[in-house]
């Protein structure tokens, strides 16, 4: 038996979902939020790519946290009303993930805090 990804009920689907939008909101609105979500998802994926080119992932939950952020691009950027919806929930969950990491980071931080630092200064010998 042979399994193949089918996209179209997907399509069906976010036809229905856009169709409806369209009814209750407008085809103005429509368009306003198609472009608004696809310039949010642009936006998204290029954080990404920042982060990715100065390596700023430093851990599991921050990797998370980041592809989270990448998977809610891709489906901002898809047009369509069901795909934004569903990209704005995983990104909710990715900003959640920051905040939860956000917060553990700082209190180890306030945790050494009470430690000394030191202060060296290299002199080099003149030859």
């Amino acid at each position: 038996m042979s399994y193949k990804l089918k996209l179209s009920p997907l399509f069906v689907i976010e036809f229905i979902f856009s169709l409806l939008f369209i009814i209750f909101f407008g085809f103005g609105n429509f368009l306003i939020f198609i472009l608004a979500s696809m310039i949010f998802g642009v936006v998204l994926l290029g954080i990404f790519w920042k982060n990715m080119l100065e390596f700023q992932i430093l851990g599991f939950k921050n990797m998370l946290t980041q592809f989270s952020f990448v998977i809610a691009g891709f489906l901002l950027v898809f047009p369509g009303v069901l795909t934004s919806f569903i990209g704005f929930l995983i990104f909710l969950f990715g900003i959640f993930l920051k905040i939860a990491t956000k917060t553990k980071y700082t209190y180890r931080q306030h945790r050494n805090s009470s430690e000394e630092i030191i202060d060296v200064e290299i002199i080099e010998d003149e030859k």
